[in-house]
């Protein structure tokens, strides 16, 4: 299978931004000086709609979207600097990390889409120090922790689609660390809510007609690592388009002092 490491860092030019916070990595969560709350839920979008707008429309050409599940873990970000509290908090004595560890080996699976129902998937909530982050990071994981007949079991990504009304499942197994670095840093003071949005037009851009089929005839095109149905150039595709299409919405950037 292609690993893709010539996406491993991704220059985010929009007002587009993230991070993710586990609870369960902190027993205190009573936000203190010097700490803001953080939200973070997923969900699928498009990438010419507004970005606070809600799509209910999953059709793109011949594939009509029913169902969109991914599975992630390892979820970090990164201070711009490892500089020491100076306001409130220099009483305290101490520096902030430079890397902060928000969720480690504690993959989640997230169903964005079933049934043709999307939906916003809670990630996580959190404490995350006040500061300029320069960049967040997660894992596309295989999902291990679910039932064996489970789409998602052994796949980081599953869509399903309807291809010419004849069922479709695009299955992923991809392992890799996605990361976004934001070149005027990510500013993180009060409470937040951000969104990472799936862009499905983004996902299936320039997947032909011509490059799906049920190739053994059996009711269920199926495109995956494993050229299944004879489909490997649109799982390539597919793979390839990742990296356009997982973004983080309705964060906001620093921006210059003027």
């Amino acid at each position: 299978m292609k690993t893709l490491k010539n996406w491993k860092t991704w220059m985010i030019a929009s007002s587009a931004a993230t991070l993710m916070w586990s609870c369960t990595e902190n027993e205190d969560t009573q936000i203190v000086e010097g700490e803001s709350q953080v939200t973070i839920s997923a969900t699928v979008g498009n990438s010419t709609d507004d970005p606070n707008a809600r799509i209910n429309n999953l059709v793109y050409g011949n594939f009509e979207i029913t169902d969109v599940t991914i599975s992630i873990d390892n979820l970090k970000m990164m201070l711009k600097g490892q500089d020491k509290d100076t306001g409130k908090n220099k009483d305290k004595g101490k520096d902030k990390p430079s890397v902060i560890h928000i969720k480690e080996k504690d993959p989640v699976v997230l169903t964005l889409v079933e049934d043709g129902q999307i939906y916003v998937a809670p990630v996580a909530s959190g404490l995350a120090y006040n500061g300029v982050y320069g960049k967040v990071t997660f894992d596309l994981v295989k999902a291990m922790d679910v039932a064996e007949e489970d789409d998602i079991y052994g796949n980081s990504v599953v869509t399903k689609a309807t291809w010419f009304g004849v069922p479709a499942v695009m299955y992923i197994d991809l392992e890799d660390e996605v990361v976004f670095q934001f070149n005027q840093g990510l500013e993180v003071e009060g409470s937040q809510e951000l969104l990472l949005t799936f862009f499905m037009d983004k996902f299936l851009e320039g997947v032909s007609p011509t490059l799906v089929s049920d190739g053994n005839m059996d009711g269920l095109i199926e495109v995956g690592p494993n050229n299944e149905d004879g489909n490997g150039e649109a799982y390539e595709a597919i793979l390839a388009n990742i990296k356009e299409a997982l973004v983080f919405k309705n964060g906001d950037f620093k921006k210059d002092k003027k």
